[in-house]
């Protein structure tokens, strides 16, 4: 009976051991499958079409098109604001390089280059002839590159000269404030600088009573008595006998008058002279650019910078042709420009455009005005205009014109131009007269350049 008994136990206790294993299995088998419905619902929250995934990806992308819209949208306003600001008015590439006549616009043609010269223009629309070898640089710090402000263009050397223009000047981008400025010959009231044009270099263009016909070709015209610009060009010799020293005059002034007439204005030298390089006149070249030292006498050695004063008229002419003799630069490049000693009608008319952009009056600034009481380096006077420096300050400057006067036993042909710092008498559109053997500490030379 008890043997029975203990039979029976063991098997229950097997029977429970089954049971406690069967439940297990069970429960493992229930588990995965839970978790693996679990997953399936995971993976298609996550991949699924509407997953989350998914409406990451589209929240992305609708994030990427609306900083892409708000991103056009200003461009387009900043667009709309440039045209508005600087009067582009269109052109090609949405207004962006060209002006309102379809050229270059000037701070574009800032590279140097060799192939041609290049017909650009400012946002006004005012076209100004970039010649072959030069790039448009900046002018006065934070001033627009416009003709009224004063146009500088720059060769590889680093000489700067400003755009004269010839003709109707657009002063804004409204295109009804406008100056007309004729090349001429001038003198100027010398209480408030008003111009009134003695010589025309066009005919027509002299609009004064009795002198509506008398143009360049005529050498019959005179200014305060003696004055005249020769149209046939000499080298001039320097003498001291009555009446036989004489200047050099312009190298080719039907030529320069054509030009200005084909591109509607010239250039002139940013600075007074100084020098450059060369060892005797026939070498010489200067440069256009603020001077590194100034010269107190003949003696004193010139080196490269060093304002260029001490020179005579004749000297002053032959190294502003030797600038770019034969057309090319100082590396030997083939430039669009022809260079000379400034003539009569270049500094007169060139007074004109500086008074016409809001200068008033400068034909009559002098030492006193400009407060340059001492030989400075070029540009360092403060009297600028335009971006032009020290045509009232500083040294007188050599021209091409020529005078008749003879004082005393000397012959006095050599006209100079400009205001300097010993004497309060002398101004921007003064003429003096001096002979031709003449070099001193207070006369220096500017140069023209005229497209080709």
């Amino acid at each position: 009976m008890k043997e029975k008994e203990e039979i029976k136990n063991r098997n229950s206790i097997k029977y429970i051991e089954k049971s406690k294993k069967g439940i297990t299995l069970v429960a493992l088998v229930v588990t995965i499958v839970v978790l693996l419905i679990l997953a399936g619902v995971s993976i298609t929250a996550l991949l699924g079409d509407d997953g989350i995934i998914s409406k990451a990806n589209d929240a992305a992308n609708l994030m990427n098109e609306a900083i892409q819209s708000e991103e056009n949208e200003i461009n387009a306003l900043l667009n709309e604001l440039d045209e508005i600001i600087i009067g582009n008015g269109g052109g090609g590439d949405d207004g962006q390089n060209t002006g309102p006549n379809g050229k270059p616009l000037l701070n574009t043609v800032n590279q140097i280059q060799y192939d041609n010269n290049i017909e650009a223009e400012d946002s006004y629309g005012n076209i100004v002839w970039v010649p072959k070898g030069f790039k448009v640089v900046e002018g006065s710090a934070g001033e627009e590159i416009t003709v009224p402000n004063g146009v500088v263009i720059e060769d590889v050397a680093g000489n700067q000269f400003v755009w004269i223009p010839v003709g109707t000047v657009y002063k804004d981008s409204t295109g009804t404030n406008t100056s007309t400025i004729k090349l001429g010959r001038y003198t100027f009231d010398t209480s408030n600088g008003t111009p009134t044009m003695q010589q025309a270099a066009f005919a027509g263009d002299n609009t004064a009573e009795g002198k509506e016909n008398q143009t360049y070709d005529s050498e019959t015209v005179t200014i305060s008595s003696w004055y005249q610009e020769l149209t046939e060009s000499r080298d001039g010799e320097a003498s001291t006998e009555i009446g036989v020293g004489k200047n050099a005059t312009a190298k080719d002034l039907a030529g320069f008058m054509q030009s200005v007439s084909e591109h509607g204005g010239y250039y002139i030298a940013r600075y007074e002279a100084s020098y450059g390089s060369g060892s005797s006149k026939s070498d010489w070249k200067p440069l256009s650019k603020v001077s590194t030292a100034t010269r107190t006498s003949s003696s004193t050695p010139l080196t490269t910078g060093m304002l260029w004063n001490y020179i005579t008229q004749l000297d002053a002419a032959q190294a502003a042709r030797n600038m770019y003799a034969e057309n090319k630069d100082i590396e030997g490049n083939s430039v669009g420009v022809e260079s000379d000693l400034i003539n009569s009608y270049a500094w007169d008319t060139a007074i004109v455009y500086i008074q016409e952009m809001g200068h008033d009056n400068y034909a009559n600034y002098g030492r006193d005005e400009t407060e340059n009481s001492s030989l400075m380096d070029t540009g360092k006077t403060g009297d600028v205009v335009c971006n032009i420096y020290d045509m009232a300050a500083n040294t007188r400057e050599w021209t091409t014109e020529y005078s008749t006067s003879t004082i005393s036993s000397h012959a006095l042909p050599c006209v100079s131009r400009g205001g300097y710092y010993l004497n309060s008498f002398y101004y921007t559109a003064h003429r003096d007269n001096y002979n031709a053997t003449v070099s001193n500490n207070y006369i220096s030379f500017r140069l023209s350049l005229y497209v080709k």
